[in-house]
């Protein structure tokens, strides 16, 4: 009788110990078939048509991108006078024929004295004779030279500002200052000519007259609310 050697048969499984050998090898298989199917979506997303994007949950409002706006002010506001190293940067449409802060020696309106007007149609500026008048705005020279109707020597300039149109008025000017003739444009900061004492004076001064269409108007407030220097 053959027998056979009893380390060549297998150890036999104790009743206890659990089957794991099984349950490795079937892990093992689900997780490399998990594996090819997932390389296999993922390989096939890009190529897939554009129609696939509502089988993947992808909607037109998640795709497009929202675009951005800017809205100016509907108003803007006006820059200021700015001086700098190099001088004045912004300008104003009026400027003053002398400088601001000029003794006045006569308003607009009704006063007393003695050889001049007792209606003044100006306001008296008293910068010293011979001082440079400059005209106050853009505009076109209407007339130059002698007036006899006490204005003496003087210079009117026809401007537009703020829409109306503006007439300004230099008189008392220096015999032979005048350095404009009538018809000639001139541009803010011309000199019309220097300051005299010519015509019904009592001495040398600026007189500015300011008319808005045909009306005197009084000087000072006018150039106040236009002047922005």
């Amino acid at each position: 009788m053959l027998t056979t050697p009893r380390s060549s048969f297998p150890a036999a499984r104790k009743p206890s110990e659990p089957r794991l050998v099984g349950i490795l090898n079937a892990n093992r298989r689900v997780l490399v078939i998990g594996a090819i199917l997932a390389s296999g979506v993922l390989t096939s997303i890009p190529t897939l048509p554009a129609e696939a994007d509502s089988f993947l949950g992808i909607t037109a409002a998640d795709a497009e991108v929202p675009g951005q706006t800017f809205a100016a002010s509907a108003s803007v506001l006006e820059a200021p006078v700015a001086r700098d190293a190099f001088g004045i940067t912004t300008y104003s449409v009026v400027q003053w024929p002398v400088p601001a802060d000029t003794p006045i020696s006569s308003g607009f309106g009704f006063r007393e004295c003695d050889g001049c007007a007792t209606d003044h149609k100006g306001t008296d500026f008293n910068p010293g004779s011979g001082y440079p008048i400059q005209v106050i705005a853009d505009g076109i020279v209407t007339a130059a030279g002698w007036d006899s109707t006490g204005y003496g020597y003087m210079v009117t300039v026809q401007h537009v500002i703020d829409g109306q149109v503006v007439t300004s008025l230099y008189a008392h000017m220096l015999d032979g200052s005048i350095a404009v003739t009538a018809g000639q444009t001139v541009t803010r900061g011309t000199v019309l000519g220097l300051v005299g004492s010519t015509g019904e004076s009592t001495g040398a001064h600026l007189h500015l007259g300011i008319l808005v269409g045909d009306t005197f108007v009084d000087p000072m407030p006018w150039m106040l609310a236009h002047v922005n220097i």
